[in-house]
């Protein structure tokens, strides 16, 4: 049987590690999910960004829906990216670039169609992957992993087709400042790791602003608007609503198409955990790619 998409299809699915950036001297890998068999035809790509508030986690922990949406003849490529223990802003949204950029690079290698890459990322790694689609080409310095094995760090093509976002933190300091408000309100709220996350990976509140992609959307600065799916947890006391709402409104302000899904009961960084909440994301996903693809 030769793989295609198919939104129903439950391939099986293969994984392996590769090394596809080098910044300063770093090798980052990513953990590529493939549909196991050989394609119709070259396959869609998506790169996924992981949460963990620009300061944990790694390629690894996007394994459930990595693996979900690989098995419906998808390739994707979970990053490695540098955080806030060791990088500022815009280190990550660099590694991010790089990351679209070696997928089309080794696009014949990886059997992908360069021209079908998304990107797809929770919390934090939401924000990562929306800034990086609406701003393609607009941070460098990362070098890529060529298919020879040399570094190539020259420009390239970093635009996406459409970008699937779950609970994003799409304005960094509107979540910062939540948090600040949170912090002894008696609750049993954790604030303060988020308050030492937001200071680990910006060097300011005006860096925390530079990076929101909804300042940026409604400023007019978005280089691309790419067609965006976007998960709202009900719960969510990680990502208020009132951010999210904030940026879909000025995304369709902007002419931008936007699909927002909310999931009733469920948490923030409920993707990460087997569940009912992560079976329909996963499938909702799956259509939503469809319909890209077919435009």
């Amino acid at each position: 049987m030769k793989v295609r998409f198919d939104q129903a299809a439950p391939y099986e699915v293969e994984e392996m590690d590769a090394p596809f950036a080098k910044p300063e001297g770093r090798e980052l890998l990513a953990r590529i999910y493939r549909p196991r068999g050989e394609a119709e035809a070259p396959l869609a790509a998506l790169v996924d960004v992981h949460g963990g508030a620009w300061s944990r986690n790694d390629r690894r922990s996007g394994a459930l829906h990595g693996r979900g949406l690989a098995a419906s003849g998808v390739l994707v490529v979970s990053l490695d990216f540098r955080q806030g223990s060791e990088a500022k802003h815009p280190a990550a949204s660099a590694d991010v670039a790089a990351g679209v950029r070696w997928v089309r690079a080794n696009a014949r290698r990886l059997g992908v169609d360069s021209r079908r890459v998304g990107l797809v990322g929770n919390s934090s790694g939401g924000q990562l992957a929306l800034l990086a689609g609406l701003k393609p080409d607009a941070f460098a310095g990362t070098p890529i992993v060529s298919p020879d094995g040399t570094l190539d760090a020259a420009p390239g093509d970093e635009s996406v087709a459409f970008v699937l976002a779950l609970y994003p933190v799409a304005d960094p300091l509107a979540r910062f400042r939540y948090v600040v408000g949170r912090e002894n309100d008696g609750s049993g709220f954790d604030a303060k790791r988020l308050i030492a996350a937001h200071h680990g990976y910006f060097l300011s509140e005006a860096q925390m602003e530079e990076a929101s992609v909804t300042r940026i959307v409604a400023a007019r600065e978005a280089r691309a608007l790419p067609p965006v799916w976007l998960a709202h947890p009900e719960l969510d006391d990680n990502v208020p609503s009132a951010i999210t709402d904030a940026f879909v409104q000025a995304y369709q302000q902007a002419g931008g198409a936007i699909e927002r899904v909310h999931f009733p009961g469920a948490r923030h960084g409920f993707i990460g955990q087997p569940s009912a909440d992560a079976n329909k994301a996963v499938a909702l996903m799956r259509e939503f790619i469809g319909r890209q693809l077919a435009r």
